[in-house]
């Protein structure tokens, strides 16, 4: 999850340097969840766990080529094509690691697949941002680096493919969940990463404009709060401890960007920090919520499909709304995108309070008809 990211630290010198209008930055960001999401679909459900090895292997080389591609680029062409290799890599790999994961980890997995997201994506964005900012030839040194890392690491998870399951453990919390529409939990993945493309995409060109600042350090700080958060209130908060989770994990991520908004009028460092860290936590909790929503009462075998299918509806209706959030900051300013943001997650949380307020009067009904027809 590190490679997609590394962009997003350096793309206010990509920005400066290939003079990118608000809407091409995005169309840069959301080449690579189009190329996610039909990877995700056909190729990223692996059949068995025979099937996963090939995918990590090909997902990783993938990746590589895109810090290569990365590395080359001189416009805003060469780097769609590198996106476009980075969700290749992203949407091989997915399912099959959900799949060794939760083999491994047992009900532990879900949160550790969401730290290992949100984790990666934080160091992927400071640490390219460190680097273009602080050593030379930022646009090679920062992909050539990790292009040696990400295949270290893939050998390393090829090559140790014993069988070892995670011992039996509690399913607390299953119960309540199997009854959340599973519209629900898409919703709430939507919303999550709605945020994500929002955040990630707009959020360091954003501050760059209302601030008045080209270092790159800075700028990627929102979004670093924003992925550590995300993961910290995912460890401090265990899952259905807020009530009704779904709608409260989208509210705290409206909070966040409300706050980022503010940021229009009240030019400030700290509050868009603030911001940034508000929704992190939101997304965090939105993101785990939605993977149990749709992946809890499957059995262990199914995991992998219906974590590829989450990832793929989820990152399908980020792209779209990134693009859409990206026109509005070209055609109008900004400064309007944030707002813009806002509103379309106010929509989504609408949305889904409906869907789990209809699944409540149906299973409400149930008993009545129950009892009716005997």
């Amino acid at each position: 999850m590190a490679q997609p990211n590394l962009a997003t630290g350096m793309m206010p010198y990509y920005r400066h340097a290939w003079a990118l209008a608000p809407l091409l930055i995005t169309v840069i960001f959301a080449a690579y969840l189009i190329a996610l999401t039909p990877t995700l679909s056909l190729l990223g459900t692996p059949a068995s766990r025979a099937d996963w090895w090939w995918r990590i292997a090909v997902g990783s080389a993938c990746g590589v080529g895109a810090d290569c591609a990365m590395a080359l680029a001189h416009s805003a062409v060469v780097a769609c094509v590198a996106r476009i290799l980075a969700g290749l890599s992203v949407g091989l790999v997915t399912g099959s690691l959900a799949g060794l994961i939760l083999e491994r980890r047992g009900e532990r997995g879900r949160t550790a697949m969401a730290s290992a997201t949100v984790i990666g994506s934080a160091l992927g964005t400071f640490a390219a941002a460190v680097v273009a900012q602080y050593l030379p030839a930022p646009g090679v040194a920062v992909y050539a680096g990790h292009a040696v890392l990400l295949a270290g690491a893939a050998a390393a998870v090829v090559s140790d493919r014993a069988v070892r399951p995670a011992a039996a453990g509690s399913r607390s919390g299953a119960a309540s969940l199997v009854a959340e529409p599973a519209a629900a939990g898409y919703l709430t993945g939507i919303s999550a990463w709605v945020s994500a493309g929002l955040v990630v995409a707009l959020l360091p060109s954003y501050g760059a404009e209302l601030l008045g600042t080209g270092n790159l350090v800075l700028l990627a700080l929102p979004v670093v709060l924003y992925l550590v958060t995300a993961w910290l209130a995912q460890r401090a908060l265990p899952p259905n401890r807020l009530p009704a989770e779904p709608i409260t994990a989208q509210l705290i991520i409206i909070a966040g960007v409300l706050i980022a908004a503010a940021v229009a009028w009240l030019p400030s460092l700290p509050l868009l920090l603030c911001g940034g860290a508000v929704a992190g936590c939101g997304q965090g909790l939105a993101y785990r919520a939605g993977l149990r929503i749709v992946s809890v009462a499957a059995p262990p075998e199914h995991h992998a499909r219906l974590s590829s299918r989450f990832a793929a509806v989820a990152y399908l209706c980020a792209a779209v709304g990134t693009i859409a959030l990206g026109a509005v900051a070209s055609l109008a300013a900004m400064r309007d995108a944030v707002p813009a943001g806002a509103l379309t997650l106010i929509v989504i949380v609408a949305a889904t309070a409906a869907v789990r307020r209809r699944a409540a009067s149906r299973a409400a009904n149930v008993p009545l008809v129950s009892s009716t027809t005997a």
